[in-house]
């Protein structure tokens, strides 16, 4: 919830966002309307709880989330100075890719509780003496349906629109501007570090979008796996 009241704060109501970040050097490299909250907060949570508990809990111990969260501290070390002694690059984008996007985590946080994965959970909601399961079926839903629609808005479709349309083109712009040099301290690796990362990120959430479509579709089209039961008792 922190991380989302800055990131929409900053990314969508500053009304000062844009003053002095007029060129890609500038929002790449410049420190006007500088706020490190989200990147502070989002890196020390991947940092000292999801990298932790992903390699320790056995029921979330997925490689794709691993590399999830390895590549997000690396990209917000990488963003916050720790490989350009102290320089801070892209704080622009910060706001969004550590604030922004985690709107759809508040609503995903309850319906994760009750995933099948975490067997004792699961059961309590569904079993027949729990009196609150309707109620709490209820609320379920409801954060099942915010979650779908917030992922595939924040993260599926805006996500990779300011990455390919803002980030990349800024962090090439401002890394081989002619007319400028690099500021003190700040290697070029950076840069290709990256537009790699943050590419592969942006085709991550893709991917997790059309798993969210495919699901979708399953619900809303279920005649698809009566016509294979079907074919193969024809067989």
């Amino acid at each position: 919830c922190i991380l989302t009241y800055y990131g929409m704060r900053d990314w969508f109501y500053n009304p000062d966002k844009e003053v002095g970040n007029e060129t890609s050097y500038d929002r790449v490299f410049g420190e006007t309307n500088l706020s490190d909250i989200p990147l502070a907060i989002g890196s020390g949570a991947i940092l000292i709880w999801d990298t932790p508990t992903s390699l320790l809990v056995p029921a979330l111990q997925d490689p794709l989330m691993l590399f999830h969260h390895v590549g997000m501290f690396l990209v917000a070390a990488t963003m916050s100075g720790a490989f350009s002694g102290g320089k801070m690059i892209g704080y622009y984008y910060a706001c969004y890719y550590f604030g922004v996007i985690e709107i759809s985590s508040i609503p995903l946080t309850y319906v994760d509780v009750f995933h099948p994965k975490y067997k004792y959970y699961f059961e309590w909601l569904n079993h027949k003496k729990n009196v609150n399961r309707p109620v709490m079926k209820v609320i379920q839903g409801v954060n099942e349906l915010c979650r779908i629609v917030l992922f595939l808005i924040f993260r599926g479709v805006y996500f990779p629109y300011v990455t390919f349309k803002g980030t990349i083109p800024d962090l090439w712009h401002a890394y081989n501007d002619e007319t400028k040099q690099l500021p003190d301290g700040v290697p070029m690796w950076t840069g290709y570090f990256l537009i790699c990362f943050v590419s592969l990120f942006a085709l991550l959430q893709c991917y997790w979008g059309m798993l969210i479509l495919k699901q979708i579709y399953k619900m809303v089209v279920p005649g698809d796996s009566g016509k294979k039961k079907k074919k193969k008792k024809s067989n």
